[in-house]
Order: structure tokens, then C-alpha cells, then sequence
């Protein structure tokens, strides 16, 4: 068995962004260079670097009981799908050797996981009845709630654009106009870097246009030309203010050749030369009606395009399979590395990232059998 030990600390993200939640680094009194911290990653064991590009679903009454089976396999992150207390969350963090990303879908209106400090507004509702200022107000009452949960990570804002109808987000998307939807996926965004929670954009590069939502059907946008116009805008005038970011599970025309965004490393490497380099991108959930095959093969495909993080939101029913979720895919995608089939050195630059949004020195992560 690995036995990974690791000590913890805080560090700054971005210089002027607020502080954002890390651990304490023991032992280094120097901030190590990107080069040593990327050599440091390379060493750790493949099934390792794998479990951190990892992200399941956390519900309130199965959470102790998949705790152990997250907790020895290091995954990276855990999302919580319905109101959890601040006891249990922090139970669940301090089984792990290696903190896990806490995250949560928490937009306001019909998607808000913790509604105890009161119904946030969604998004259309909050810009069409409040300003920018009110709106950033309103976030970051929110978000200071979820920073005293447990939550690190909050999938929000939404910055899809309205174009067509019926919308396939009804409620859940600010504006038809760019600027609008800047201005207030804006005021989202510093009001969770004030909180010191990290906001992610989505659903890149938009859902507005869409012919469904991904999650219960396949679905396509209008071609990237027409995106370029009106949908990729907000990406790029909110990009300086450090947000990471959700691919969807749409199709594009003229970007990700019939398949859907995620698999397309195309739309990824277009969503980093909007400013998100160093960002780390979130596929949406792979669980998703839009997403054909096995888990296994869904997320080697998602790393494959350069997604950092393969979301999995596999239902409760599903909870229990969580162990055989993780050995089918860590297997697939250990031997996909050694066979080349998946490059070791981007996905050594995508785990570091990951561990640099978590505060984590990888150089720190000490590993023995």
C-alpha cells in the first residue's frame, strides 16, 4: 500500500487576489521553482497523479461511508451535491493524506446546494433585479458561507449567453448580451476571491445556443465563427481576474470535429489562449446524457484534450460503485501512460497545477510502500 504523507500551509494566489485556501508546507523555507515542483510531480506513482485528476460526487447521507474509498485512493476533489454540514465536510478532508478540492454547484436560483443563509438569486433573476455592485454583495455574503463549510470551489459563474429558445438553461443564464454577462459573472468572480473561494467559470464555450442541456440529451451550438461573436467574449474580458474553468459536453461546429468539447483538445487549447494558461479546467460531468461509453474511456479521452479534472457526478444509487469507478479508470489510464497512448509530461504539468490551486507543494508530498 502507498502510504503518502504530506504537511500543509497557505500561500498567495495571483499576488493581488485574496488569499486563497492552501496547507501549511513544513520543512521548505524557500519557494521552490516551477522546474523543481514539476520534477517533484514526475516522481510520484502514476495510480497517484491519476487520482488527483479526479472528482466525485459527495452526498450528505453516504458521505462517511465513501470517505474511505476517495480517502486511500487520493482522489483530487469531491463535489458536494446537497447541503452537507461544516462537521462532516471537515471529517471527510481530514481522512486524506493529500487535501481534496471542495467543491459545490452553488449558482443561486434553481441550482443552490445550500439554501440555510437564504435563496440566492439565479442568474437571470439577479441581473435583471440587481445591480452589479448589489449582485457582488450578494456573493459574497454566499460565499463566506461556503468558505466556513469546508467549501474551497464553488462550479459558478455561469457564463453562457442566451441566444435561442427554449433555453436549454432556463434561469440560469445572466444576458443575451456579452458585456452584461461579464459584468456580472465579474461581480461573482471577485466576490468569491474576496471569500477566498475559487470561482469556475462555465459552461465553455457555451450552452446558450444549444440544442438541449448535455446532461439529459447530445446536444450542438451554433458554429464557433457565430461563438466567437457573442459566447467566447465574457471568457476573455473576465480572464485577468484568475477564475478557473468548466469545459461542456457540447458539440461545436467547426471546433470539435463531432465530438463533444470536452474530448476536444482544440476547445481546450482555445480556452487557455483566452488567459487561462494556468488555470485548472473541469470537464463538466462525464455522467452526462452527452458523454457515450465507459467512465473509464470518458475521462482518458477528456485527458487526452488537456482537461485537468474529470468531473464525475455519478448518482446516489451509484455511490456504492465508487471503488470500481476509480480501479477501472486509474488502470486504463496507468496503462494509457505507459503505452504513451497518454503523454506523462502534460499530465505531470496538469497535476501540478492542481496541486498549486490547493496550495500544495508537490516537493512536500513524501511517499513510501
Amino acid at each position: 500500500m502507498l502510504v503518502i504523507g504530506i504537511a500543509v500551509g497557505w500561500w498567495l494566489f495571483m499576488g493581488d487576489q485574496a488569499l486563497k485556501r492552501g496547507q501549511m508546507l513544513f520543512g521548505g523555507s524557500a519557494s521552490p521553482t516551477a522546474a523543481s515542483q514539476l520534477a517533484c510531480v514526475q516522481k510520484l506513482p502514476d495510480s497517484l497523479k491519476i487520482a488527483q485528476k479526479l472528482m466525485f460526487a459527495g452526498y450528505s447521507d453516504q458521505l462517511a461511508g465513501s470517505t474511505t474509498a476517495l480517502a486511500l485512493a487520493n482522489i483530487g476533489g469531491v463535489i458536494i451535491a446537497n447541503q452537507t454540514p461544516a462537521t462532516a465536510i471537515a471529517a471527510l478532508r481530514q481522512a486524506f493524506w493529500i487535501a481534496p478540492t471542495i467543491g459545490v454547484d452553488q449558482e443561486g436560483g434553481p441550482v443552490q446546494r445550500y439554501t440555510s443563509e437564504g435563496v440566492l438569486p439565479g442568474e437571470t433573476a439577479m441581473a435583471s433585479g440587481f445591480s452589479a455592485d448589489q449582485a457582488y454583495q450578494r456573493y459574497l455574503q454566499d460565499d463566506k458561507f461556503l468558505k466556513s463549510v469546508g467549501i474551497t470551489t464553488n462550479f459558478a459563474p455561469v457564463m453562457d449567453v442566451i441566444s435561442r429558445g427554449p433555453s436549454p438553461l432556463p434561469s440560469r443564464m445572466y444576458s443575451a448580451d456579452p458585456a452584461v454577462v461579464s459584468q456580472y459573472a465579474s461581480a461573482s468572480i471577485r466576490a468569491a476571491n474576496d471569500a477566498g473561494i475559487t470561482p469556475v467559470v462555465k459552461h465553455f464555450p457555451g450552452l446558450g445556443s444549444a440544442t438541449g442541456n448535455t446532461d439529459f440529451v447530445g446536444a450542438t451550438t451554433d458554429p464557433l465563427a457565430t461563438l466567437k461573436t457573442r459566447d467566447l467574449l465574457p471568457y476573455q474580458q473576465v480572464a485577468g481576474l484568475g477564475p478557473d474553468a468548466m469545459v461542456g459536453n457540447v458539440v461545436v461546429p467547426d471546433l470539435t470535429e463531432g465530438q463533444p468539447a470536452v474530448w476536444s483538445a482544440a476547445a481546450v487549447a482555445l480556452l487557455r489562449s483566452y488567459g487561462y494558461q494556468n488555470a485548472v479546467i473541469y470537464s463538466d460531468s462525464l455522467t452526462a446524457a452527452a458523454i457515450p461509453g465507459p467512465l473509464d474511456e470518458a475521462a482518458l479521452k477528456a485527458w487526452q484534450a488537456g482537461i485537468d479534472v474529470a468531473l464525475i457526478v455519478q448518482t446516489p444509487a451509484n455511490t456504492a460503485n465508487i471503488p470500481s469507478y476509480i480501479q477501472a479508470i486509474t488502470n486504463r489510464a496507468v496503462a494509457a501512460l505507459r503505452s504513451g497512448e497518454l503523454n506523462d509530461k502534460a499530465v505531470s504539468a496538469s497535476v501540478l497545477r492542481i496541486l498549486n490551486r490547493k496550495g500544495i507543494d508537490p516537493c512536500t508530498i513524501k511517499s513510501v510502500r
